[in-house]
Parts: structure tokens; sequence; C-alpha cells
């Protein structure tokens, strides 16, 4: 095998290049969304110092009023005050007159219709068939489209006509 090759025998590598073969990349710096949630942050700052600032502010009033409330002396206010009154009732009889009993109403049985005299009976004409579903349509249609939907029966008044 005393062939000759067809590249040229390679020269010694280059120091540089192996160092820099060996080192990683370093990663992008940039992240999109940390810096939304940062810029995010930053313009709700002054808000939240604003809402932080109002609620302390409540919350020493609130504990101010709790401390005035529970350690208020107490005061009783004395109010003279003129009340007049009539004449004292009248006595009251020792032996009143003693009232006649009253007499219970007689009872009266009321009279039922008899079984086999069917003439006093009275019964209601059987609603027509459907009728349940079209009162059930009508209101929805009504609670749906508005009162707009009933007919109008009452009295008719006139539109104004434009005089000419």
């Amino acid at each position: 095998m005393n062939t000759k090759p067809d590249h040229p025998p390679r020269a010694a590598p280059d120091p540089l290049a192996v160092t820099l073969s060996k080192l990683d990349p370093a990663p992008h710096g940039f992240d999109w969304n940390a810096l939304m949630f940062a810029a995010g942050r930053a313009s709700k700052a002054r808000a939240l110092l604003f809402w932080r600032v109002a609620t302390g502010v409540c919350a020493v009033a609130a504990c101010g009023f709790a401390f005035a409330f529970f350690t208020r002396p107490t005061s009783v206010v004395v109010r003279e005050q003129t009340v007049y009154r009539d004449r004292a009732p009248a006595p009251v009889a020792e032996n009143p007159i003693p009232a006649a009993p009253l007499d219970p109403a007689p009872r009266v049985k009321p009279e039922l219709p008899s079984v086999a005299d069917p003439s006093g009976w009275t019964f209601d004409a059987p609603p027509e068939r459907g009728a349940a579903a079209r009162w059930l349509t009508g209101r929805n249609e009504i609670l749906t489209f508005g009162l707009g939907l009933l007919p109008d029966t009452g009295h008719k008044v006139p539109s104004p006509q434009e005089k000419r």
C-alpha cells in the first residue's frame, strides 16, 4: 500500500481554534415575558402604593373610632319634663249589674243535595284540546317579546293629525 494520499498531511491544529471549540455559547439575555412582567409591575407601582396608603389610612381611622367609642365616658342626661294629666278616672262600681246570658244560636245543618238528584250539580266544561299548550306558548312569547303582542281591546284614541 504504497499509494499517495489524495489530501496533504494535516498540520498541527491551531491552539486558538481548539480553545474556542471547548467553550459553550452564552444564552441570550433577552426574555420577552420577563420584560413585559417588569413593565407591568413598574406601571402599576403608583396605583399599588395608593391603595396600600388608602388601606392604611382606613385602618388607622377605624382603630381611632373604635378607641373613641370604647373609651368615651358614660353620661347621664336628666331632663325635666312637665306632664299634664286629666282628672283621675271614675271609680269602678263594686257590684256591677250582671249581663244577661247570651242564648247560643241554634245549630242549623245545611242541606246537602241528594245524590239521586243530579240537577243541583254543576260542572265546568272540559277545556278544549291543546288549550294549555296555546296558553303557555302565548305566555312565553309575551315574556320574550313584550306586552305589544297582547291585543288592545280598550278605547282607541285617534292619533293627532297635522292641521293643513
